[in-house]
């Protein structure tokens, strides 16, 4: 039989181990948003990573949904009907073309990160591409529950939207973004 003082080290260490495995929730508007600036050659790379992508043709502004491994944040509706997870699908789908549409100068892309463990409504039926590890070490390196999404403006400074379902990165309007990069670049520098 364990001892008490060994049993809590023990629980402590498997506590954190698995608190460090599982995607962190982001709901503080606060902690939500991280920025940064891209040098010029991780710029470069990136445009040569995305121009890969047949779907889509590189613009100056770039937008980022990225989605990660064992994330049960779609999983609560797995348990609905196929229409309605497919109805789901196509409205997301439907809303990134609207506001593709309406930003001409703006690429938005989906990835999501190497793996075999997402939900039925993100694992089918979308224009998802499966990163092979850039993008993930490039900006996403924090594996946050509902995906993260990345602004990446054309001078390299970019603005993360953690855990991000709704995909409300494309909410943002140019001066929102501007606000939201000056303040967190200004809570980084402090």
């Amino acid at each position: 039989m364990l001892r008490k003082p060994i049993l809590l080290p023990i629980l402590l260490i498997l506590f954190a181990f698995l608190y460090s495995c599982t995607p962190k929730l982001y709901v503080d508007e606060d902690k939500r948003y991280e920025a940064g600036t891209l040098t010029e050659l991780q710029i470069d790379s990136l445009h040569q990573f995305l121009k890969q992508n047949e779907r889509l043709s590189l613009r100056d502004t770039i937008i980022i949904k990225y989605d990660f491994n064992k994330d049960a944040c779609w999983n609560e509706l797995s348990n609905q009907n196929a229409e309605f997870i497919n109805n789901v699908r196509w409205a997301f789908q439907k809303n990134i073309i609207d506001k593709a549409a309406k930003r001409p100068k703006v690429s938005i892309y989906q990835y999501r990160e190497i793996g075999e463990n997402f939900s039925q409504i993100k694992s089918k039926g979308l224009e998802i591409e499966t990163d092979p590890g850039f993008l993930k070490r490039l900006l996403f390196k924090e594996a946050t529950s509902c995906g993260t999404s990345a602004i990446v403006l054309p001078d390299g400074k970019f603005l993360l939207v953690k855990s991000d379902p709704q995909f409300s990165a494309l909410l943002l309007n140019a001066k929102s973004i501007e606000e939201k990069l000056y303040q967190s670049l200004v809570k980084t520098a402090k």
